[in-house]
């Protein structure tokens, strides 16, 4: 209930369709039902193979015998009555019945055609408006989870809930939560007509139904079991795809094609294995059911040999009875197929709920101020820091000053790249907090902390567009020589203007047609053109050859010229010009000064620094 309840909240949106598609399916169930009404003076008045029962259907139920007197329901009179006023109203004779009522069971098929148009565009448009919302909201609480949240599932996990478990929810409601309610409402209808033709006959029918009932059920179940399964498999193949596409260079590096195949093959067994079981309980669902209905149909035709030969009811009678009858057979048939489905779907529904319900630790507090700029500087107050059980940082006193460009140095481990992920909240402190002039960064809304800082990281990550969409990244108020001059700053103009299409170059997917220091110029001139006052640089040098390094070097000067810059480093030739370096060594600020000065004390940063310049 819980899982509808959630697809009821999103439903709610599309109220005005809800209320088309429902009455558009009442339209059906009515039409389905005035066809079998029409059965009878089909048989009676125009085939006339009754002649003496063409008058009202109470006749009909008389010359069943007593016993039927009281099976003439209101619902079957009173569309017999419709029937009958109609004619009257539009004075049809009994020679006019010759043209009028095959031209009313025309007409009403017509609408019955029309209705269920209607009724399905009604719901597969309800069902994809729900979907985009879900996967839109999905993908929203995805991107706004923190990093602690992203090292917990993987990418392919991820990617799987967002486009494959939604898309199982858009096939149920598109497709077949049409049938749960316009076949629910014929049935319905058609149960009721049961009734209203002959009460006996239709209390021996409806002794089927709850045994055909129970292996739907059963059925249903095992589905949503497997369907759980089978949608856990293709994640996990999702993320192995993910994972040989990503690093395919290595892969091919070690030679390792074979391992990475049989991985996929071993995962692919494991996807066929769920679905294979998955097939068995939908395809035997719907042999099951209709063999009940057949043992039901063969005991209803020989009851109702020996009820007419006994005089107890009329061949008309039985004919719409069993028009009645054979009419919900369809019905039955789609709602059993509707229930198979919907139950996959309510297994990627708790799929897409799951990850959806996991609070994010990362929110905006009530009252939360806009942050607009920097005119102090930024300050670590007693923060301690650890993931899981590991203690990262401990009790970390920091003090960056406007304009002043603090270098964190240490060996691995030693916590520098978590100084420089707490500083735009992509996790919060254990202990302590960070402020920035005098405010605590818990008190700023993430979007204008957020706009404060600009971050370069040694993981540049660019996206499969234009040069120029990369370094605008999202802005399209910034115009072609703006982009330029930050491409200029960031000794970039140079390479972009050799490329095929110069800045409208596609550069694919990380940019990997370009080197590693072009894509991390390419970045440097993306956090220019964001021109923040705040600089983050995490890494940014480490993985380039030397020649790549000092032209990345030189745009970093030109990035950090003018602002607060925090510069996270483990060669320590780009920091010697640092105003302050900072030592980290298990969490904890060992030493701090300039570089002269630390070289003189002869402790972690020497060594250090005799390490890489024997």
């Amino acid at each position: 209930m819980k899982l509808l309840a959630f697809l009821g909240r999103y439903a709610v949106r599309y109220s005005p369709w809800v209320g088309f598609a429902l009455i558009a399916a009442g339209l059906f169930a009515i039409s389905t039902g005035s066809i079998i009404v029409l059965v009878e003076p089909i048989f009676s008045e125009l085939l006339q193979t009754d002649p003496g029962a063409a008058g009202d259907l109470g006749m009909l139920a008389t010359a069943a015998g007593d016993a039927d007197e009281d099976t003439k329901g209101k619902l079957m009179g009173s569309f017999h009555g419709a029937y009958e006023r109609l004619k009257t109203a539009l004075g049809i004779t009994s020679e006019g019945v010759i043209w009028f009522l095959p031209l009313l069971v025309g007409g009403v098929f017509l609408l019955r055609s029309l209705s269920d148009f209607a009724s399905g565009y009604c719901f597969n448009r309800i069902a994809l408006g729900i979907t985009t919302d879900i996967r839109n909201d999905l993908y929203k609480s995805v991107l706004g989870q923190s990093n602690r949240f992203h090292a917990g599932h993987t990418s392919g996990e991820l990617i799987s809930r967002i486009v494959n478990d939604v898309a199982l929810v858009q096939t149920a409601v598109s497709t077949r939560v049409v049938d749960l309610v316009q076949q629910g409402i014929t049935m319905i209808t058609l149960i009721a007509m049961l009734f209203s033709t002959h009460v006996r006959l239709a209390l021996i029918c409806l002794i089927v139904f709850p045994v055909m009932f129970f292996p739907v059920v059963r059925f249903g179940r095992g589905m949503r079991r497997t369907s759980h399964k089978s949608q856990e498999r293709m994640a996990d193949l999702a993320e192995l795809v993910a994972e040989g596409v990503r690093g395919h260079r290595v892969v091919k590096a070690f030679g390792m094609e074979g391992f990475e195949m049989d991985r996929f093959r071993m995962a692919t067994w494991r996807h066929l294995k769920v679905n294979l079981r998955a097939q068995l309980l939908a395809n035997a669902a719907s042999p099951v059911v209709e063999s009940i209905l057949m043992v039901g149909g063969v005991s209803l035709l020989i009851y109702a040999g020996y009820q007419i030969r006994a005089g107890e009811l009329s061949a008309p009678l039985f004919i719409t009875f069993l028009a009645n009858l054979l009419w919900m057979y369809e019905p039955a048939r789609k709602l059993n197929k509707a229930n198979i489905v919907v139950q996959q779907s309510l297994a990627a529904v708790k799929r897409v709920v799951d990850v959806m319900r996991i609070p994010n630790e990362i929110v905006d507090r009530p009252g939360a101020k806009e942050a607009t700029t920097l005119t102090q500087g930024v300050y670590f107050r007693g923060v301690s820091f650890a993931y899981s059980d590991k203690l990262v940082l401990e009790d970390l006193d920091l003090e960056i000053k406007k304009g002043e460009m603090v270098a964190l140095v240490g060996p691995s481990g030693a916590g520098k790249s978590t100084v420089a992920n707490l500083l735009p909240r992509f996790f919060d402190p254990d202990e302590g907090g960070i402020e920035i002039d005098g405010v605590d960064i818990r008190d700023l809304t993430l979007k204008s902390l957020r706009a404060l800082i600009g971050l370069v990281t040694q993981e540049t990550v660019l996206f499969n567009d234009t040069v120029r969409a990369n370094i605008a990244y999202g802005r399209e108020d910034l115009d072609v020589e703006f982009i330029r001059k930050a491409a200029t700053a960031a000794y970039a103009d140079e390479f972009i203007e050799e490329l095929e299409n110069g800045y409208d170059t596609v550069i694919g997917e990380g940019g990997l047609r370009l080197s590693g220091g072009q894509r991390q110029r390419l970045a440097i001139a993306r956090a220019l053109t964001k021109n923040p006052p705040l600089l983050v640089l995490d890494e940014a040098t480490s993985q380039l050859d030397t020649e790549s390094e000092a032209l990345v070097q030189k745009a970093l000067y030109n990035l950090m010229e003018g602002r607060t810059s925090l510069v996270i480093a483990h060669r320590l030739s780009t920091v010697q010009r640092a105003d302050r370096i900072v030592v980290l060594e298990a969490g904890k600020i060992v030493e701090q000064g300039p570089h002269a000065e630390l070289l003189e004390l002869d402790g972690t940063y020497r060594r250090l620094y005799d390490l890489q310049f024997p």
